[in-house]
């Protein structure tokens, strides 16, 4: 089995904190330069399965499988990558949680080769939530649709068969990169399978373009690029956490009914 490229391990409150009071999700807990109209993230929320291990565990798997973004590229340090700053913010929200965070982000990383990972390697962990950046790769090399769609399906059923659940994070937004590549079948083929049961979808395009609208992180020289790759990494991170952690506390609320 390949091993991640990095793993992170956090437990995140002794036996005392874990008897205090749960704090309630708050979009506050995010940053202000990372936040975005309540519309774009409202509605990811369905970690069922997320929940019930940690309300029978207290451990919360996850494994983040993509193409470079995932892996980091462009930031100051592995620790800057999205999936690591994930597992720091997680580890603060989530009261007497062990959080474990997997990084399976590679470059040039395709939905058809993700799949072979999921049975090599990825189900060995026994993840309850997988984050699953796909579809630059196949965009810029104009890979046909269609096939996305049915690696995308594939991969679906794969994690269903992990009792696990799914959020689908779609491409990154660039200006450049917009009018170069054309993004829009990819993007639909994430967005009609993340209206399927147990499926999530995480905006990601939608987002960046957003703070491009706003006049957010764009940066202007190469050391500010740096910088700005870490503060979206970040805030992909922040963003992320908010919605785990509300939907890992409604679906215990559920529960408790």
């Amino acid at each position: 089995m390949n091993a991640p490229l990095f793993t992170v391990l956090f437990f995140a409150a002794s036996l005392l904190a874990a008897a205090a009071p749960a704090r309630a999700a708050d979009d506050a807990a995010v940053p202000e330069n990372c936040r975005v109209p309540p519309g774009l993230i409202d509605d990811i929320a369905d970690f069922p399965n997320a929940a019930a291990r940690v309300a029978r565990e207290r451990k919360l798997v996850l494994v983040a499988i993509g193409g470079a973004s995932t892996q980091g590229l462009g930031a100051s340090s592995p620790a800057a990558a999205w999936p690591t700053r994930l597992a720091d913010i997680l580890s603060k929200r989530l009261d007497a949680t062990e959080v474990r965070v997997f990084n399976f982000g590679v470059r040039r990383q395709t939905a058809r080769a993700a799949l072979e990972r999921f049975a090599r390697d990825i189900a060995t962990l026994s993840p309850s939530l997988i984050i699953w950046e796909t579809g630059t790769v196949e965009a810029a090399q104009t890979m046909d649709p269609d096939e996305f769609s049915e690696a995308l399906t594939k991969g679906m059923d794969s994690v269903a068969a992990m009792h696990a659940d799914l959020i689908l994070m779609d491409p990154q937004y660039a200006r450049g990169s917009a009018l170069l590549i054309n993004f829009q079948p990819f993007l639909d083929s994430i967005r009609q399978t993340a209206g399927l049961p147990g499926v999530n979808l995480f905006p990601r395009y939608d987002i960046m373009r957003y703070w491009d609208g706003e006049g957010r992180m764009i940066p202007r020289t190469r050391e500010e690029m740096t910088r700005g790759n870490d503060e979206i990494y970040d805030c992909i991170a922040q963003l992320l956490a908010e919605v785990i952690d509300r939907g890992l506390r409604a679906a215990a609320h559920a529960a408790r009914k």
